[in-house]
């Protein structure tokens, strides 16, 4: 992919799908790409939003679950993604950056029969990660996970707009990073660390920090929402399977799935069911 005359040109040569958003700014200079997730169920209905006169945001780009992208402002003209902001002491990153939508829900409640959307759309649990926010380390949440398709093509878009001008991986922020304490997005479900490696084509990363283990449960490994095999399981975890420890503890540990190089599900595991790698 890349950028031409503000348009994003998709790999067969064609501009991608242009639904101009109702609302935009002035001209800009791109100088960071901000990630963001829409907290609605689909790319369709966030587009549809912000081509509407009662849109109250814009963004450049919106991808769908599927990795369809849909262009709606031109990169040199300012969108409504980022609102009151700041990083390192440039204030209203609107003028300064390119936003990208993923269509995600986000943040999750807790419901008698799983897990649901702010609007009480129901997840499925193969669809969700625990996680704490690091804004709120101390609370461990239910997010609803990115695909990897989506995330593939959000690559591709960052990456195409690094090069049109000149950007290094450290111009990849998330919301959260240029509005703490307002904004979550894209949260701890988006991992940060291994997208920007992958914009840089250095692959599906691990840090040679990290704890991984195995699973060594031939019937799978259930993941849990608490510390305890009385609390609810999240997902079935197949023998063989890598994980990541998040938080240590003894016998049960926080982990998430390790999957082609980015966290997938995450729950409570008990240590007897994991080897180190």
């Amino acid at each position: 992919m890349r950028i031409d005359n503000n348009r994003l040109i998709g790999p067969d040569g064609a501009a991608v799908r242009f639904d101009r958003a109702a609302h935009s700014g002035g001209e800009i200079i791109p100088r960071f790409v901000i990630i963001h997730y829409t907290a609605g169920g689909s790319a369709e209905s966030t587009a549809r939003y912000f081509a509407s006169e009662a849109a109250r945001a814009s963004a450049h780009f919106v991808i769908g679950r599927d990795g369809a992208i849909i262009q709606q402002v031109e990169t040199n003209i300012a969108a409504w993604h980022a609102g009151r902001s700041n990083w390192r002491g440039l204030n209203a990153l609107n003028g300064h950056s390119v936003g990208i939508e993923l269509a995600n829900w986000g943040r999750l409640a807790r419901a008698p029969e799983g897990f649901t959307s702010h609007t009480g759309t129901p997840v499925a649990a193969s669809r969700v990660m625990l996680a704490a926010h690091r804004h709120t380390p101390q609370t461990v949440e239910p997010w609803e996970r990115f695909d990897a398709a989506q995330i593939a093509a959000a690559a591709e878009v960052t990456t195409a707009l690094l090069a049109a001008y000149g950007l290094g991986e450290a111009a990849i922020l998330g919301h959260d990073d240029i509005a703490p304490g307002r904004k979550i997005d894209p949260g701890p479900a988006f991992d940060m660390r291994a997208f920007r490696g992958l914009v840089a084509g250095r692959g599906d990363i691990g840090s040679s920090s990290e704890d991984l283990r195995l699973v060594t449960a031939p019937s799978g490994l259930n993941l849990r929402v608490g510390p305890s095999l009385n609390c609810p399981a999240v997902a079935l975890l197949s023998d063989g399977m890598l994980v990541r420890v998040v938080t240590p503890g003894d016998p049960w540990v926080f982990v998430a799935a390790r999957e082609n190089g980015y966290d997938g599900p995450s729950g409570y595991a008990h240590m007897a069911w994991l080897r180190e790698v």
